[in-house]
């Protein structure tokens, strides 16, 4: 352990002796190692985060499959009760689904917040006790509309309500109805959920109340809701697996008209956590970013091995003198090596400083994560393990291979002072340093070829056509339901809204629509006349959105054929819908849909299509086409509505006329998610975006490490070649050939480094097919730009040491030892 003591010290004071060499080193290992850790600790927060609940290891998710659509699916209501209480492997089962509701505090004016509706067994399956009050009590989910209580998160506890010692017993009021608040969660408990949990939990008999507009607890069909079951002692997934498949095929042949096809899958919930969505798109994000940062730390070791072995050439008549005296050449390979992981330790602790310092801008830039109640703000403390992990392989990589060179000189030239700097080139030394050069810019393409792909990506999914006008429109949500409103009071407030915001100066056109651009939709199942229906009679699902009067001209969707909606299509017409391109070629391929007849699940009467509008862009500007039905607001009344006004110039200057407008006929009512078409077109990209330029951050990190490691090659290069440069010189040898002659060697590294990248990308890039739009991975733009790119920084690293060497005196090189 002295031994340890004295290398250490030893290993300090040479890195203080050369402060230049230790600065660059440091500075290299510090973006490497922190760049590694910033984007291990985002990854970690949110895919690793830990659950807070009793052993975790025995919760399943489950979830319904259905043979006519991928993916794992929510369940229905009732199927959830059957479920619950038929199964004989689980201790108890819950179900939960999301709402918005409207929280009235002291100024009475509404605020939005996140609840989950869950079932009164949620807290007792996961083994959660409120960390002030209580959780739900068994009998406060029974009946219908009985028991308003609330348990509130943490982060709303302190964030919403001030901390409020005294927040349990109190009243609140969601949606305009009073609720006990009952109980405060722990502050680790976010949910069972990725990213930001919930800001209270409401029991399920109270969904009247909380999502006045989902209609589906007693339908069967309807899947909304999540479930988890905890396992009894001693049962494995696989068993369960098996006892809830012959439950679930039970329940298809009690309701076939419903359940055909359907069964249900169960998964364990820390796995289903990872990838809720069954395609594993945040690993696939997740390795993509961990593999560039990887990158960037390979290329800064090669920066330091590169240093390493240039300082070990200097330092050959010390070790020479050292191996005189004794010192057998494993002492001096341990020597070495402290040195260089010391010079890891010091680099580490920069890179976890530039890691800490960096965590809020790295998680903006993150794709996922991030929500308001996300725990996972800060550094995660796995962070530093990873961190001493990281710094210590990387001391071991960069110093194993100069601690080798450098501990075999020729020791008895090297005493007498006969091996010059200039006869290095000759050696293993030399060659080793080219091969690391060229691995470096080989890296360095291969991260800026995938950065490029992600921009490229990016860039056709901006110049996607959404279909319809994007300029000056601004939207706002109302949810009536949640204010108390019923059907009668809300239409009126549908025609004061339009009249009101519609005289406004400024507003062009103004129109309502249940859903917003990008702001998701129900599908619903479509039963055509004259066609046969599906297995079991059950029709093709299609999205749909219940608009207003003039929506069309409003959002500027071009109409193909028939008519727009109009007053006369009323609740008390024969039913009427608009479809779009898409949906008519679906269903009515070279015959014209205007004039045809459908129904949608639970119709008495048929639909009759009354005009066809062009395609556009529903969900994302990345979507495929899809089947898409527009149904007059005035046959279907919708609460829950956005408003849409298209303004003569920034949409931003009407907000306040149209906030007064609706204080002026609800004071008591808010407008919500307010923004503008534009914004919201960009926002749908803001996953993209953030691949794109965290990527690309990374890929400019490995370019300019590498450029700085070929400048120090061909430094170095230059350096030993001083003599053999003046030489050549004093023969006669121009400056231009003296040029030509070392950018010719830089030029050869680079070309094997870009073969070897192009390669290397070739091969791997097509792993990140599924998260590119527009672009094939092996884009051509993307591979040649970023190409052409590497060579010209590269050159310019190659031209600066070459042009000093133009400017070698033959006279002063000639006496260069």
């Amino acid at each position: 352990m002295e031994t340890l003591f004295k290398d250490v010290r030893y290993g300090v004071r040479m890195l203080l002796k050369s402060p230049g060499f230790t600065i660059v080193a440091v500075l290299s290992l510090a973006l490497g190692i922190g760049a590694n850790t910033a984007v291990f600790s985002s990854i970690s927060s949110f895919l690793f985060a830990p659950l807070p609940v009793a052993d975790p290891s025995r919760l399943v998710a489950l979830s319904t499959a259905d043979s006519k659509n991928p993916g794992p699916l929510p369940t229905s209501h009732l199927n959830y009760i059957d479920y619950r209480d038929k199964n004989e492997v689980f201790s108890g089962i819950l179900g939960y689904s999301f709402a918005l509701v409207n929280y009235s505090g002291g100024s009475g004016e509404s605020k939005q917040l996140f609840a989950e509706v869950v079932s009164g067994n949620y807290f007792d399956v996961l083994e959660v006790k409120a960390v002030s009050g209580r959780t739900f009590l068994p009998d406060e989910d029974k009946t219908p509309d009985t028991n308003p209580v609330v348990v509130i998160s943490y982060a709303s506890w302190k964030r919403d309500f001030g901390g409020d010692p005294e927040l349990v017993g109190k009243m609140i009021s969601l949606n305009r109805h009073d609720y006990a608040v009952v109980g405060i969660a722990p502050k680790d408990f976010t949910g069972t959920d990725l990213g930001g949990g919930p800001d209270m939990w409401v029991p399920m008999m109270m969904h009247a109340q909380i999502q006045p507009v989902i209609q589906w607890y007693n339908q069967r069909r309807g899947l909304f809701l999540s479930m988890i079951g905890r396992l009894k002692p001693g049962v494995t997934v696989e068993q369960a697996q098996s006892s809830m498949s012959a439950l679930g095929s039970q329940l298809e042949q009690e309701y076939r008209n419903d359940n055909e096809g359907r069964n249900v899958k169960l998964v364990p919930l820390l796995t289903a956590r990872l990838d809720p969505g069954g395609d594993g798109e945040a690993l696939k994000i997740s390795g993509a970013l961990m593999g560039v940062a990887l990158i960037v730390l390979l290329i800064a070791c090669a920066n330091v091995t590169n240093l390493l072995l240039a300082r070990g050439t200097r330092r050959a008549r010390e070790v020479a003198i050292r191996l005189a005296i004794g010192a057998s050449r494993g002492r001096l390979i341990r020597q070495l090596m402290t040195e260089s992981l010391v010079l890891s330790a010091i680099g580490g602790v920069a890179g976890f400083l530039v890691a800490f310092w960096s965590k809020d801008l790295l998680r903006a830039f993150v794709p996922f994560g991030g929500g308001p109640n996300d725990p996972a703000s800060g550094l995660d403390p796995r962070a530093l393990v990873f961190a001493i992990v990281v710094a210590a392989v990387s001391g071991v990589l960069f110093g194993l291979a100069p601690a080798l060179q450098a501990s075999k000189p020729d020791l008895v030239p090297t005493l007498k002072g006969e091996i010059t700097v200039a006869a290095a080139p000759r050696g293993l030394r030399f060659n080793l340093r080219k091969a690391l050069v060229v691995v470096q810019v080989a890296l360095s393409l291969f991260a800026l070829i995938t950065a490029g792909l992600f921009v490229r990506s990016l860039q056709k999914a901006q110049a996607v056509n959404p279909g319809f006008n994007t300029e000056n429109m601004l939207l706002m949500a109302f949810d009536l339901g949640r204010e108390g409103y019923n059907e009668d009071q809300g239409r009126n407030f549908h025609r004061q809204l339009v009249e009101g915001v519609g005289a406004i100066t400024g507003v062009r056109s103004i129109a309502i629509a249940r859903d917003r651009p990008f702001g998701g939709g129900f599908q619903r199942s479509v039963f055509i006349e004259g066609q046969e229906p599906g297995p079991g009679g059950r029709g093709v699902l299609v999205q749909t959105n219940n608009i207003g009067l003039k929506f069309f001209d409003t959002m500027g969707i071009a109409m193909l054929k028939g008519r727009d909606f109009t007053e006369q299509d009323s609740a008390t017409s024969p039913k009427v819908l608009i479809i779009n391109e898409a949906m008519a070629e679906r269903f009515w391929p070279g015959a014209d849909p205007i004039g045809k007849r459908l129904k949608l699940f639970g119709d008495q009467d048929y639909r009759e299509v009354v005009a066809v509008v062009r395609d556009t862009k529903y969900n994302s500007l990345t979507e495929r086409r899809r089947p898409f039905m527009y149904i007059p607001l005035l046959q279907e009344y919708a609460g829950q509505f956005n408003l849409h006004v298209r303004t003569d110039s920034d949409p931003k200057t009407v907000v306040a006329a149209v906030r007064e407008t609706v204080q002026g006929i609800d004071s008591r009512l808010a407008a919500l998610n307010i923004q503008t078409l534009s914004e919201r077109i960009d926002n749908s990209l803001g996953g993209e975006r953030r691949q794109a330029t965290l990527v690309g951050t990374f890929g400019m990190l490995a370019l300019v490490l590498a450029a700085v490691g070929l400048y120090g090659v061909m430094a170095y290069s230059v350096a030993q070649r001083t003599r053999e440069i003046g030489i050549r010189m004093a023969l006669g040898a121009q400056r231009k050939h003296v040029l030509s002659l070392v950018l010719k060697q830089g030029v050869t590294l680079v070309s094997a480094g870009v073969v070897l990248g192009l390669g290397a990308a070739f091969a791997a890039t097509r792993l990140l097919a599924t998260l590119l739009f527009g672009i094939s991975a092996l884009d051509p733009v993307a591979f040649a730009g970023t190409s052409v790119l590497l060579i010209v920084v590269a050159l310019v690293a190659s031209y600066i040491p070459a042009r000093r060497a133009t400017r070698v005196d033959p006279l002063i090189a000639l006496r260069y030892e």
